[in-house]
């Protein structure tokens, strides 16, 4: 299944131009999304409580989710690698649209994982550093 997920921080925004994006790319891709996972809630909830956490339960091998830029996951790098990494092991794809990210079972995708990976290191060890000093 293919599933568009949109998530907006307020109801001051919508969700239309989320929505757009990624139909615009679909239909570029001569892809449907089969299901839209939409909501209006803080990225720096827990996706556990998100309507994103009953999504991430359900989604099997070869899934897609598809969101327009790879914040709309969550508000922190931690959040998101915390994400990515469910789908990983479950096999299931996610692109965004804006950052051009396609994680799947390749090496690339194993590659970018572990970029984010190091990133969220680097920031934590400075973090440290400018706490313990």
């Amino acid at each position: 299944m293919i599933y568009g997920y949109i998530r907006v921080s307020s109801d001051k925004q919508t969700v239309e131009n989320q929505r757009f994006e990624i139909n615009n790319f679909c239909a570029r891709q001569n892809m449907k999304v089969d299901g839209w996972i939409e909501e209006t809630i803080s990225g720096t909830k827990s996706y556990s409580k998100m309507q994103l956490g009953k999504l991430l339960d359900q989604v099997q091998k070869d899934d897609l989710i598809i969101c327009a830029e790879l914040s709309r996951l969550g508000r922190n790098l931690f959040m998101i690698m915390e994400i990515l990494n469910i789908c990983m092991n479950k096999e299931c794809k996610v692109w965004t649209i804006k950052d051009n990210y396609r994680l799947g079972d390749d090496i690339q995708s194993k590659v970018l994982a572990f970029a984010l990976f190091c990133y969220f290191l680097k920031q934590f060890l400075i973090f440290l550093y400018f706490y313990l000093m």
